[in-house]
Protein backbone atom coordinates (compact mmCIF):
# COMPACT_ATOMS: atom_id res chain seq x y z
CA UNK A 1 0.00 0.00 0.00
CA UNK A 2 1.45 3.34 -1.08
CA UNK A 3 1.42 6.40 1.13
CA UNK A 4 -0.04 9.49 -0.49
CA UNK A 5 -0.08 13.06 0.82
CA UNK A 6 -1.77 16.19 -0.50
CA UNK A 7 -1.46 19.85 0.44
CA UNK A 8 -4.95 21.05 -0.49
CA UNK A 9 -8.08 20.00 -2.39
CA UNK A 10 -9.37 20.65 -5.90
CA UNK A 11 -13.10 21.06 -6.52
CA UNK A 12 -14.04 20.64 -10.22
CA UNK A 13 -15.16 23.83 -11.94
CA UNK A 14 -18.71 22.59 -12.55
CA UNK A 15 -19.42 22.96 -8.82
CA UNK A 16 -20.05 26.23 -7.04
CA UNK A 17 -17.03 27.00 -4.89
CA UNK A 18 -16.45 28.84 -1.67
CA UNK A 19 -13.86 31.61 -1.72
CA UNK A 20 -11.27 29.19 -0.31
CA UNK A 21 -12.12 26.53 -2.91
CA UNK A 22 -11.80 29.08 -5.72
CA UNK A 23 -8.44 30.19 -4.35
CA UNK A 24 -7.32 26.57 -4.26
CA UNK A 25 -8.47 26.09 -7.86
CA UNK A 26 -6.50 29.14 -8.96
CA UNK A 27 -3.46 27.86 -7.08
CA UNK A 28 -3.70 24.52 -8.89
CA UNK A 29 -4.13 26.15 -12.30
CA UNK A 30 -1.18 28.47 -11.67
CA UNK A 31 1.04 25.60 -10.59
CA UNK A 32 0.12 23.66 -13.72
CA UNK A 33 1.21 26.69 -15.73
CA UNK A 34 4.58 26.88 -14.01
CA UNK A 35 3.80 29.64 -11.52
CA UNK A 36 5.36 28.72 -8.18
CA UNK A 37 3.96 30.97 -5.49
CA UNK A 38 5.64 31.41 -2.13
CA UNK A 39 2.65 29.71 -0.51
CA UNK A 40 2.97 26.61 -2.67
CA UNK A 41 6.76 26.52 -2.39
CA UNK A 42 6.64 26.72 1.40
CA UNK A 43 3.88 24.11 1.60
CA UNK A 44 5.87 21.61 -0.48
CA UNK A 45 9.01 22.22 1.58
CA UNK A 46 7.09 21.77 4.83
CA UNK A 47 5.42 18.57 3.67
CA UNK A 48 8.64 17.02 2.39
CA UNK A 49 10.33 17.90 5.67
CA UNK A 50 7.57 16.10 7.55
CA UNK A 51 7.73 13.06 5.29
CA UNK A 52 11.50 12.73 5.58
CA UNK A 53 11.56 13.80 9.26
CA UNK A 54 14.28 16.26 8.31
CA UNK A 55 16.59 13.62 6.85
CA UNK A 56 17.93 14.12 3.33
CA UNK A 57 20.31 11.20 2.93
CA UNK A 58 18.80 8.33 0.98
CA UNK A 59 15.84 10.35 -0.32
CA UNK A 60 15.28 11.37 -3.92
CA UNK A 61 12.59 13.68 -5.29
CA UNK A 62 11.07 12.87 -8.69
CA UNK A 63 8.12 14.16 -10.71
CA UNK A 64 5.31 12.51 -12.67
CA UNK A 65 5.54 13.89 -16.22
CA UNK A 66 2.80 16.03 -17.73
CA UNK A 67 1.39 15.25 -21.17
CA UNK A 68 4.33 16.89 -22.98
CA UNK A 69 7.99 17.41 -22.18
CA UNK A 70 7.55 21.18 -22.40
CA UNK A 71 4.71 21.12 -19.87
CA UNK A 72 6.72 18.84 -17.58
CA UNK A 73 9.65 21.24 -17.55
CA UNK A 74 7.47 24.32 -17.10
CA UNK A 75 5.46 22.75 -14.29
CA UNK A 76 8.25 21.34 -12.15
CA UNK A 77 11.58 23.03 -12.92
CA UNK A 78 11.17 25.84 -10.38
CA UNK A 79 10.13 23.46 -7.63
CA UNK A 80 13.04 21.17 -8.47
CA UNK A 81 15.43 24.10 -8.08
CA UNK A 82 13.93 24.97 -4.69
CA UNK A 83 14.48 21.46 -3.37
CA UNK A 84 18.01 21.31 -4.77
CA UNK A 85 18.92 24.62 -3.13
CA UNK A 86 18.00 23.32 0.33
CA UNK A 87 20.00 20.13 -0.12
CA UNK A 88 17.62 17.47 -1.38
CA UNK A 89 18.59 15.05 -4.12
CA UNK A 90 16.36 15.89 -7.08
CA UNK A 91 16.19 13.79 -10.23
CA UNK A 92 14.07 15.75 -12.70
CA UNK A 93 14.68 13.22 -15.47
CA UNK A 94 14.28 10.05 -13.45
CA UNK A 95 10.90 9.81 -15.20
CA UNK A 96 10.69 11.52 -18.56
CA UNK A 97 8.44 11.92 -21.60
CA UNK A 98 9.48 9.42 -24.26
CA UNK A 99 6.97 11.14 -26.51
CA UNK A 100 4.18 13.67 -26.09
CA UNK A 101 0.59 12.47 -25.68
CA UNK A 102 -1.34 15.73 -25.97
CA UNK A 103 -2.74 14.75 -29.38
CA UNK A 104 -3.64 11.28 -28.18
CA UNK A 105 -7.37 11.92 -28.52
CA UNK A 106 -6.75 11.96 -32.27
CA UNK A 107 -4.17 9.21 -32.68
CA UNK A 108 -5.22 6.94 -29.84
CA UNK A 109 -3.48 6.05 -26.63
CA UNK A 110 -2.41 2.90 -24.86
CA UNK A 111 -4.61 1.82 -21.96
CA UNK A 112 -1.40 1.94 -19.94
CA UNK A 113 -1.17 5.57 -18.73
CA UNK A 114 2.60 5.35 -18.21
CA UNK A 115 3.37 3.95 -21.66
CA UNK A 116 4.76 7.34 -22.71
CA UNK A 117 7.11 7.51 -19.71
CA UNK A 118 10.77 6.59 -19.76
CA UNK A 119 12.61 5.68 -16.55
CA UNK A 120 16.21 6.04 -15.39
CA UNK A 121 16.93 3.09 -13.12
CA UNK A 122 20.17 4.59 -11.84
CA UNK A 123 18.34 7.64 -10.51
CA UNK A 124 16.07 5.67 -8.17
CA UNK A 125 17.76 2.36 -7.38
CA UNK A 126 18.14 1.97 -3.63
CA UNK A 127 16.45 5.33 -2.94
CA UNK A 128 13.41 6.36 -0.96
CA UNK A 129 11.47 8.31 -3.58
CA UNK A 130 9.07 11.18 -3.08
CA UNK A 131 7.00 11.30 -6.26
CA UNK A 132 5.44 14.73 -6.86
CA UNK A 133 2.58 15.81 -9.13
CA UNK A 134 -0.07 18.52 -9.23
CA UNK A 135 -3.48 16.86 -8.74
CA UNK A 136 -4.48 13.30 -7.90
CA UNK A 137 -7.92 12.08 -8.88
CA UNK A 138 -8.18 8.34 -9.33
CA UNK A 139 -4.56 7.59 -8.52
CA UNK A 140 -4.01 5.17 -11.40
CA UNK A 141 -0.99 6.90 -12.92
CA UNK A 142 0.62 7.36 -9.52
CA UNK A 143 0.20 3.72 -8.57
CA UNK A 144 1.55 2.43 -11.88
CA UNK A 145 4.48 4.85 -11.79
CA UNK A 146 5.28 3.95 -8.18
CA UNK A 147 5.11 0.23 -8.97
CA UNK A 148 7.53 0.75 -11.86
CA UNK A 149 9.98 2.67 -9.67
CA UNK A 150 9.94 -0.12 -7.10
CA UNK A 151 10.44 -2.64 -9.88
CA UNK A 152 13.55 -0.65 -10.86
CA UNK A 153 14.91 -0.82 -7.33
CA UNK A 154 13.46 2.10 -5.38
CA UNK A 155 13.21 1.04 -1.75
CA UNK A 156 9.94 2.93 -1.26
CA UNK A 157 7.75 5.46 -3.06
CA UNK A 158 5.61 8.13 -1.41
CA UNK A 159 3.25 10.33 -3.41
CA UNK A 160 3.00 14.07 -2.75
CA UNK A 161 0.38 16.12 -4.60
CA UNK A 162 -0.54 19.75 -4.50
CA UNK A 163 -4.23 18.75 -4.40
CA UNK A 164 -6.61 15.83 -4.43
CA UNK A 165 -9.85 16.08 -6.38
CA UNK A 166 -13.01 16.20 -4.32
CA UNK A 167 -16.49 15.85 -5.73
CA UNK A 168 -19.86 16.30 -4.00
CA UNK A 169 -21.22 13.39 -6.05
CA UNK A 170 -18.72 10.94 -4.58
CA UNK A 171 -19.65 8.87 -1.59
CA UNK A 172 -17.90 9.41 1.73
CA UNK A 173 -17.37 5.66 1.66
CA UNK A 174 -13.79 5.39 0.44
CA UNK A 175 -10.88 3.04 -0.01
CA UNK A 176 -7.82 4.49 1.64
CA UNK A 177 -4.29 4.51 0.21
CA UNK A 178 -2.01 5.89 2.90
CA UNK A 179 -3.74 9.07 4.03
CA UNK A 180 -5.52 9.64 0.72
CA UNK A 181 -8.33 7.80 -1.02
CA UNK A 182 -9.78 6.44 -4.20
CA UNK A 183 -13.30 7.91 -4.61
CA UNK A 184 -16.15 5.43 -4.54
CA UNK A 185 -19.76 5.85 -5.65
CA UNK A 186 -22.65 5.08 -3.34
CA UNK A 187 -25.79 3.18 -4.15
CA UNK A 188 -27.80 6.34 -4.80
CA UNK A 189 -25.80 7.72 -7.70
CA UNK A 190 -27.82 8.42 -10.87
CA UNK A 191 -27.49 5.78 -13.55
CA UNK A 192 -24.33 6.36 -15.58
CA UNK A 193 -24.72 7.23 -19.25
CA UNK A 194 -22.30 7.03 -22.17
CA UNK A 195 -23.87 9.32 -24.76
CA UNK A 196 -22.61 12.88 -24.40
CA UNK A 197 -18.92 12.22 -25.12
CA UNK A 198 -19.12 9.51 -27.75
CA UNK A 199 -16.05 9.60 -29.96
CA UNK A 200 -13.70 10.69 -27.19
CA UNK A 201 -10.88 8.45 -26.04
CA UNK A 202 -11.84 8.94 -22.39
CA UNK A 203 -15.28 7.45 -23.03
CA UNK A 204 -14.88 5.06 -25.95
CA UNK A 205 -11.60 3.46 -24.88
CA UNK A 206 -11.17 4.14 -21.18
CA UNK A 207 -14.85 3.78 -20.33
CA UNK A 208 -15.43 7.04 -18.44
CA UNK A 209 -19.15 7.80 -18.16
CA UNK A 210 -20.76 11.14 -18.97
CA UNK A 211 -21.05 11.78 -15.24
CA UNK A 212 -17.37 10.96 -14.62
CA UNK A 213 -16.23 13.28 -17.40
CA UNK A 214 -18.47 16.06 -16.11
CA UNK A 215 -17.29 15.64 -12.53
CA UNK A 216 -13.62 14.86 -12.94
CA UNK A 217 -12.74 16.65 -16.19
CA UNK A 218 -15.18 19.56 -15.93
CA UNK A 219 -16.97 18.35 -19.05
CA UNK A 220 -13.84 18.31 -21.21
CA UNK A 221 -12.90 14.73 -22.21
CA UNK A 222 -9.59 15.95 -23.61
CA UNK A 223 -8.57 16.80 -20.05
CA UNK A 224 -8.17 13.01 -19.65
CA UNK A 225 -4.67 13.43 -21.01
CA UNK A 226 -3.65 15.44 -17.96
CA UNK A 227 -5.14 13.14 -15.34
CA UNK A 228 -3.06 12.52 -12.23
Amino acid sequence: MKSIYNITEYLPVRYNATLKQQQDRDMCFNFKDGILSTTVKDAFLKMVGEITKGEKTGWTICFIPASTSDKTKRRFSKLATVFSEVGYSVKENAIFNKYDTEAGHISGKSSNPISAFGFDKNAVEGKKVILIDDIITRGTTFKMTADKLEELGASSVIGLFLAKTICPAWSTRTTFFGNDYEPGFDDYEPEETYDNYNGSYAQDVEGWSDQDIDDVFDGDPEAYWNID
